[in-house]
Order: C-alpha cells, then structure tokens, then sequence
C-alpha cells in the first residue's frame, strides 16, 4: 500500500462525497456500505474505508484511488491511520441479527412491488424502519443509535432479492450478505401472499398495542415462538392467559363432565395430587396464530384445557402441534 493520504486529501475527498452523494461514491470507487467504522466531520458520517481509500487519488495528480481490495488492513487499521491525521472516527456495535417478526415484515414490503421495492429514501421505508425501532425497543433488542436505519431496511429488501427467482433468473445475484433465516421466511412466506399479509398486519398492529408488552407474556424457555415471530407469540400468549375466560371454560367443562382433565392425554390433577391439584389445569388457545386478527375476541371454544407436558409439547418446536395432532402422537 502506498503512503497514506494526507488530511488535506481526506478533506478533498469528504467534499467529492458530499458532491456525488453517498450511494453515487460508493458505486463509482467500488466500495461497500461501512459496517463498524464513521469518519465523522461536520455532524456527517462517512464510511471510514472508502474515504481514505480514494483520498489517496489527492494526495498527487498521478495517484489512483485504493479499492476496497488493495487495502492490507481492515476498518480497525484505518481508524487509527485517520485519527492519527486528527478526524474523528466512532465505531458502532453491531446489530444484532434480524428476527423473524423483522423479516416479515421486511419482506411484505419486498412482496408488494418486487419488481420494483421502494428506495432506502422512500415514506415506505422510513415508515417501516419507525415500526421495527419500537418493536425493537419493545423486544429489547433495539437499543443501538442505527438500528434497522432506512439504509438497513432497504439493504434487507435486496437480500430479498437473492432469492426470487423473477429476479434471478435474468442471471442477477441480489445482495447475497443475509444471514440464514432470510432464506428460511423467504420459503415459509413468498409463496403465499396472503398469509404473509396478514401476519405482516397483525405484527405491525400488535407491536403497538400496550397490553402485549407486560412481563407475564414474557415466553418460557421451553415455550418456543411461533413461526410467525415473538410479537405473535404474545398475543397468542395473552389469550391463554385470560383469567376471567379461562375461568368460564373451567366451569363449563367441570359442569359437564365433573372434572378437569387434560383434553389430550386425560391426566386429572386433583386425582393425582388430591386437595392441592383441584381446579388445575392450564388452558391453550387452539385457533393457528396465523389466523388470529386484530379485531378477533378469545371465545370459551377456542380454548383446550391441557395438562403442563401436553401444553408444552404442543409449543415445543416449530410448526406447533395441534390439540388432535397430539393426540395422534399419545395414541401411536
């Protein structure tokens, strides 16, 4: 690697940057989008790599550009080298990996125009990139300054893309940085509309709504999230845990049968464990999470009155059991 560039050339080269604009740089000089490393200089972010990369074409008239694949060092090595020339270079922790609830929506978004997808400046993005901060922030996983930034959002659609065969079949890759539960919801959703709409909407009206944010939906550890994410999961949650309902589907199944017995494998709490196993039982809601909706009230019918182990079994691994699936498994 040559000399490095001095600060007069680094400031030369922030004001190509801003003259073209970010995207326009990065695609001219070869450059991906900066992971860790900012310069930052007049409340502007940069990418550290590229900045010093092509400041090297400023230090002399017959100097070129660094790529982004003649550098020895990493982001790390650059920091220092354009502190050392006085700028000011912060560094972000990564975000964690997307979650399923994110990728949803991320690719609803995709799915409504892929010929298409709107733009990393578009009110589709930024409005989405809104709703995964709060839901982030919620789930307690959103507590970075650029978490799912529009840039991030917009970044997520195009990997998208590496899977859609409309896409690819022109012989284009996409953005193929993604990790692999990408391709999971891409194949558990892209294929039915519908449903991925759906779910997408009750994700996004869930997210908002208070009563689903309360620790005591907080899932078990043995209590695994529906395919349809962690914001489904509690409100799935929340309808098994309504007391006053649950209560109702007690003392209707007790007046009918006079007692309460799991609906699966019929253990009886109170004639195993007498006086302190009385009126036990937990309920399950049976309706599939990804036909619930917004505006959908719990009734006595949609609830099964499980044992511990059949109810945790039903939740134990993706997709859940049904009650009659369960009972398929006890009877073989």
């Amino acid at each position: 690697m040559p000399d490095g560039p001095t600060r007069e050339a680094v400031l030369r080269t922030i004001a190509e940057h801003d003259e073209l604009g970010e995207e326009a740089f990065l695609e001219r000089y070869g450059y991906g989008e900066a992971l860790a490393y900012f310069l930052v200089h007049d409340g502007k972010q940069y990418a550290s790599k590229a900045i010093y990369g092509v400041a090297h074409k400023h230090v002399a008239v017959d100097r070129a550009p660094l790529r982004n694949t003649d550098f020895s060092g990493g982001e790390a090595q650059v920091a220092q080298k354009l502190e050392a020339l006085g700028f000011t270079v912060t560094r972000l922790t990564r975000n964690p990996p997307w979650n399923r609830d994110e990728l949803i929506l991320a690719l609803d978004l995709y799915m409504k125009n892929p010929a298409s997808p709107p733009g990393k400046s578009s009110s589709e993005v930024r409005k989405l990139s809104d709703i995964l901060n709060v839901m982030g922030r919620r789930l307690g996983t959103g507590s970075q300054p650029d978490y799912r930034n529009p840039n991030g959002v917009y970044m997520k659609m195009m990997n998208f893309r590496s899977f859609d065969p409309a896409f690819t079949g022109d012989g284009k890759v996409g953005l193929t940085r993604g990790n692999k539960l990408d391709q999971v919801i891409w194949d558990e959703f892209s294929n039915d509309r519908d449903r991925l709409a759906s779910v997408a909407a009750l994700i996004r009206s869930s997210s908002q709504d208070d009563s689903l944010w309360e620790p005591n939906l907080d899932s078990d550890d043995d209590y695994l999230e529906a395919p349809e994410g962690k914001v489904i999961t509690r409100l799935h949650r929340s309808r098994e845990r309504n007391r006053k309902l649950v209560e109702r589907k007690k003392a209707q199944t007790f007046a009918a049968h006079g007692k309460l017995e799991c609906e699966a494998c019929h253990f009886d709490f109170e004639c195993r464990y007498g006086a302190r196993g009385k009126g036990f039982i937990e309920a399950h809601h049976v309706k599939p999470v990804h036909t619930l909706t917004e505006d959908d009230k719990t009734k006595v019918s949609d609830l099964a009155l499980l044992c511990s182990n059949c109810h945790r079994m039903v939740h134990s691994q993706r997709p859940w059991l049904s009650v009659e699936e369960l009972k398929t498994i006890l009877k073989s």
